[in-house]
């Protein structure tokens, strides 16, 4: 008996111990089934990337980037990944900020000409511009262009009138803002420049078409709607967990039952009579 309770405690005793071996390699597996599709993106990148994918019924989620301080990455489930590529590809995403007026200016030779500086100032505004309509919901890209004529105080003469142009490129077949409020937002950024300087193109780019219940996705041999794949993950994770643990907690039961059996059984006695010693 105690040889069958050592070879008891020897199969038994250590699978307790690889309980929680077992749940963190589940937990590094189940994180591996999420992949990044873009990294380094300050957060108004972050969310444009997650809006655009999420429009396509991609399931994506934002996190810290663990490489570039201050920035996030987007990641996406593994199956999804070439759907979040094509769809980052078609709206040209992440897009990279248009310079400002702080990031033009001062850049370029030590000493730059008048004209050299102009053309900084000018490149900087419509820069600015650009990141103010890229900024209303709706709006996929921007593109201002300015014809400002340097203010000279040497010119004896009035100089030209400036003008501008917009071209907006937009989602769904209704503008998400009107061409008078482009003109006026222009004419607003921009010295000596009136709205009706300002000429305005808006493309609208159709809305895609939201895919039907029927599109499905593999979670091994498993084929669930899209639109369900995480609740399915989240409850296998769940189901796996209490598994192990119900298993762990069994065995660790029937090994203290059998010690408990071993330590209360009655010695053995000894089948043979005892001899007398011989005079």
């Amino acid at each position: 008996m105690e040889q069958d309770e050592r070879k008891t405690g020897r199969r038994a005793g250590p699978a307790p111990s690889r309980l929680p071996a077992f749940l963190c390699s589940l937990s590094l597996f189940l994180a591996a089934c999420s992949v990044p599709v873009a990294g380094s993106l300050d957060d108004a990148q972050a969310n444009r990337v997650v809006v655009a994918l999420d429009r396509e019924s991609v399931d994506a989620t934002k996190e810290p980037d663990p490489g570039a301080e201050g920035k996030w990455r987007v990641l996406v489930e593994r199956d999804d990944v070439p759907r979040a590529l094509a769809v980052m590809r078609e709206e040209e995403l992440p897009r990279p900020e248009p310079p400002g007026v702080l990031d033009a200016v001062g850049k370029g030779s030590l000493v730059p000409s008048e004209a050299a500086e102009h053309a900084q100032l000018v490149a900087g505004m419509a820069g600015d511009l650009e990141r103010s309509l890229e900024g209303i919901d709706g709006v996929l890209r921007a593109r201002v262009h300015l014809n400002v004529p340097d203010p000279s105080p040497l010119r004896d003469t009035v100089p030209p009138h400036g003008s501008a142009s917009v071209l907006l490129e937009h989602s769904g077949s209704t503008p998400p803002i009107s061409a008078d409020a482009v003109q006026r937002l222009v004419a607003g950024g921009v010295p000596a420049l009136l709205p009706a300087d300002v000429a305005v193109v808006m493309v609208s780019r159709p809305a895609p078409a939201m895919p039907s219940g029927g599109e499905l996705g593999h979670l091994g041999p498993i084929a669930v709607a899209r639109t369900s794949l995480r609740e399915l993950q989240a409850g296998l994770v769940a189901l796996v967990a209490l598994v192990a643990l119900l298993a762990g907690t069994t065995l660790l039961l029937y090994t203290r039952l059998t010690r408990l059996r071993a330590e209360s059984a009655p010695a053995p006695q000894g089948s043979g009579r005892s001899r007398k010693p011989e005079p």
